[in-house]
């Protein structure tokens, strides 16, 4: 009987899928789908045990279905990004603490690389990194042209490999 059932409200089920924007492409399709049968079979019992009239049937497993995979999808979002949190909490965790001496080495390797670099890459080093300029920001503020920028933030980076590979 609730093969039956499941047969008959096939296409009621695939489009309350649908509307709840799960379509067979989608990654947990399978699931939804029986999520969404479970809740037919479990609301047809229920309207069977309480003596419903069953020309209402349609209408109402149809919304339960909707409601019914608007949670699961809802629950999933929720353990995404809390999964999500928690792992970006772990990340920020194992940075380790900046110390006066990883400073110093910082400005220790950033005096070494700029006797390397020309007027205009160290005019890029300065503005994007520690004035946290944009490109554009930048090429504005020189008058030049973006593309100019560009070239200086990768001869930078090219200079900058050298570095650490010697």
């Amino acid at each position: 009987m609730e093969n039956q059932l499941l047969e008959d409200h096939h296409v009621l089920i695939l489009g309350a899928l649908k509307k709840c924007h799960v379509t067979p492409f989608h990654p947990l399709f399978e699931d939804y789908l029986q999520i969404a049968r479970w809740t037919l079979i479990e609301t047809h019992r229920r309207f069977i045990k309480e003596g419903k009239e069953l020309s209402s049937f349609n209408n109402y497993v149809y919304q339960r279905i909707y409601w019914k995979i608007t949670d699961e999808i809802r629950k999933e979002l929720n353990l995404k990004e809390k999964l999500q949190t928690e792992s970006s909490d772990e990340l920020f965790s194992e940075i380790p603490d900046t110390t006066q001496d990883d400073l110093l080495e910082v400005t220790e390797i950033l005096n070494q690389l700029s006797e390397q670099l020309t007027e205009q890459e160290k005019i890029f080093l300065e503005e994007a990194y520690f004035n946290e300029l944009s490109v554009t920001d930048i090429a504005r503020k020189y008058k030049v042209a973006r593309q100019t920028v560009y070239n200086w933030r990768d001869r930078v980076a090219l200079k900058t490999i050298k570095y650490f590979k010697n």
